[in-house]
């Protein structure tokens, strides 16, 4: 999943879109975000920004607890096969959509049918292409999965072959259940028209400035959500956020607090109390270079030339500590990564692989950052280290909406990309097959080696254990030998809140919940 980040706003514009608390009715929850919310249709988002704003009007039919174990939704018992092959699900009684009509299995069949639809253009239908008839519906062959069947209120989805971390993707927003009528109805504008089951409907939003949600009376929680109104205020820088959340004037923040805020606030007692650390998605902030023929780094001793030339621990500081330097893709806390794997820092042995690959003298390149801050200072710091190698490299950042559409619809034009990758769920088949895989949902490098692939879809339906933790190890010794990505470090994130903020949770399926906070 990609970090959601948008372009700097003067500080006298987002001033004028402040509003007091005491303008708000009672239970009024403010929010800010820099950023515009890409979309609110969960088939389509994939960031940490139109995750948690998703779930404000959509639910599956199971989520996940604090420990990530799998808890029912709007189903209220489910059953998976021991061979891992069979998933059924039945529904609760007389729960209803938003609009007030009750959701049917047809609903739930029909919501993993347009996931997998090649007009959806989800970059998540890969989640569920294990479903009997799935290879046929993405290929638009067909409209209907033959897997899945209903009896009475129950859902039964056969799967070609075991995946085993199918159950946590039930959990998360690509296994939404949307009304089909919503989507008939509002079209290519549905991503602005939510209409699912959620807490929380859609009451206005003005893009660049506003999103107003309002608590959805059908939802099928009783007593839940415990506000009566969500307002999340758009294109608030987020060192202004934490400053209107220490006047009084906002709630929470959708950005990470930011490096300039955090070493303040992590100090103060008062105030650290407020952080939420989100360490259910764990991280990797990683170079994406372009690997086409042509280009420098299609040759593996280029990319492990200015992989070696980079030095991690100045990366770390610039994170203000909160980071460690990363050897693989896998993030540390995750089983699978390899600890025998160390950071290499030898800009002589840099130099001496690039005079080997051809380039003595170096060559120009340009890296491609969002236009967050911590991202530009991060890319200059690695500009500065290539430079001692011999290699000039520009900086230039974009906008996240412009990066997306570059590193999806045009990735040759972007030489070397700089991205956050959070991991959907902590298994490192989430790192290998969006960001290697030659079919890669998230591969804009193009990088590709079919012997890796074969080698890691034989792993991935390894049963979690020892033998499947000592295999992907294997795999992230290969990776890190033919650096399809370079890894950079692993951040520690965290959001800030205000103190008449209660039970606004970390959720390891939607990294915030908010089905049960409270404003006093």
């Amino acid at each position: 999943m990609k970090r959601f980040r948008w372009v700097f706003l003067y500080v006298f514009a987002v001033l004028l879109l402040v509003q007091p608390l005491a303008a708000q009715p009672a239970r009024t929850l403010v929010i800010t975000t820099l950023s515009d919310i890409s979309t609110l249709d969960p088939h389509v988002g994939y960031d940490t920004l139109s995750w948690p704003t998703s779930s404000l009007f959509y639910v599956g039919l199971i989520g996940l607890d604090e420990n990530q174990q799998p808890v029912p939704k709007l189903a209220e018992s489910f059953e998976v096969s021991e061979d891992g092959l069979t998933y059924s699900f039945t529904l609760r009684e007389g729960i209803r959509f938003s609009n007030g009509r009750e959701i049917t299995p047809e609903d739930v069949k029909f919501s993993f049918e347009r996931l997998l639809n090649p007009a959806t253009a989800s970059p998540t239908a890969y989640f569920f292409d294990m479903i009997e008839g799935a290879d046929a519906v993405i290929a638009g062959e067909a409209t209907e999965l033959s897997g899945i069947t209903i009896e009475g209120r129950t859902i039964t989805f056969k799967m070609t072959r075991p995946e085993w971390t199918l159950t946590q993707r039930f959990a998360l927003p690509p296994g939404f259940i949307i009304a089909r009528e919503g989507v008939e109805a509002a079209g290519a504008d549905f991503g602005r028209q939510p209409l699912g089951a959620g807490p929380f409907t859609l009451e206005s939003w003005q893009s660049g400035v506003q999103l107003v949600a309002v608590a959805n009376p059908n939802y099928y929680r009783e007593g839940l959500p415990r506000v009566d109104r969500i307002q999340i205020d758009i294109g608030v820088d987020p060192s202004v956020g934490v400053l209107r959340i220490e006047n009084g004037e906002a709630d929470a923040s959708l950005d990470f607090v930011p490096n300039s805020e955090y070493p303040r606030i992590v100090t103060d007692p008062a105030l650290a109390d407020n952080l939420l650390e989100i360490t259910a998605f764990p991280n990797v902030q990683y170079l994406i270079p372009n690997t086409r023929e042509g280009s420098p780094f299609a040759d593996v001793r280029v990319r492990q030339a200015l992989s070696q030339a980079i030095d991690r621990d100045r990366l770390v500081i610039i994170y203000n500590n909160r980071a460690v330097p990363a050897t693989g893709l896998i993030p540390p806390t995750v089983l699978g990564n390899n600890p025998d794997l160390t950071p290499i820092y030898d800009p002589e042995g840099a130099r001496a692989l690039l005079a080997e690959a051809g380039f003595p003298d170096g060559f120009s390149t340009t890296i491609v950052p969002t236009t967050d801050p911590t991202d530009v200072a991060v890319a200059q710091a690695i500009a500065d280290d290539w430079a001692a190698v011999g290699v000039t490299a520009d900086i230039q950042p974009l906008e996240f909406a412009q990066w997306i559409d570059v590193a999806i619809n045009r990735p040759e034009e972007m030489p070397v990309g700089f991205i956050g990758w959070f991991l959907d769920y902590q298994d490192p088949s989430n790192v290998y097959e969006p960001l290697v895989a030659c079919t890669g949902s998230f591969n804009p490098g193009g990088f590709c080696d079919p012997d890796m692939d074969e080698f890691f879809f034989e792993a991935k339906v390894i049963p979690p254990g020892d033998e499947r933790w000592a295999t992907f190890a294997q795999l992230e010794a290969m990776t890190f030998e033919k650096m399809p990505n370079i890894p950079l470090v692993h951040v520690r994130n965290f959001y800030y809140t205000s103190n008449r903020v209660t039970n606004l949770l970390p959720d390891p399926a939607l990294l915030l919940n908010f089905e049960q906070v409270s404003v006093e």
